[in-house]
């Protein structure tokens, strides 16, 4: 049976994905030079290397795997990478014990996005 996430705990979930998408939407020297080397490469650049963007998107994709090993997961809970859901949302899949049902099913909270601006998009809380 899936139990409860402290609010503290949730919250600061919350707060380090909105310092990511933060971060990953600055624009800098990095950025800047990124988009330079673009133009004068016909975009072809970004065949060989990352952009500023993706790094730390893979960066909140291991914080999120983390925090379902840690906290998420050992509550029967499972928070979904807010990149598969077009950055808009929060979902947390809830599993019963497939021991009282005979099968897993799940069901899902979802948190209204907070706002950011292009490409970007924050994790709100309720």
């Amino acid at each position: 049976m899936a139990t409860e996430i402290e609010r503290q705990l949730f919250e600061e979930t919350v707060k380090t994905l909105n310092g990511f998408y933060a971060e990953a939407e600055k624009i800098g020297g990095s950025s800047y030079l990124e988009g330079c080397l673009a133009c004068a490469t016909a975009y072809f650049i970004f065949l060989c290397m990352e952009t500023h963007y993706e790094k730390v998107l893979k960066k909140i994709s291991r914080y999120i795997q983390e925090q379902n090993e840690k906290i998420f997961a050992p509550r029967g809970l499972l928070l979904t990478d807010p990149v598969e859901r077009g950055m808009r949302v929060i979902e947390i899949s809830i599993y019963e014990d497939r021991c009282s049902s005979g099968s897993s099913s799940s069901g899902s909270s979802s948190g209204s996005g907070g706002s950011s601006s292009a490409g970007g998009g924050g994790a709100g809380a309720r």
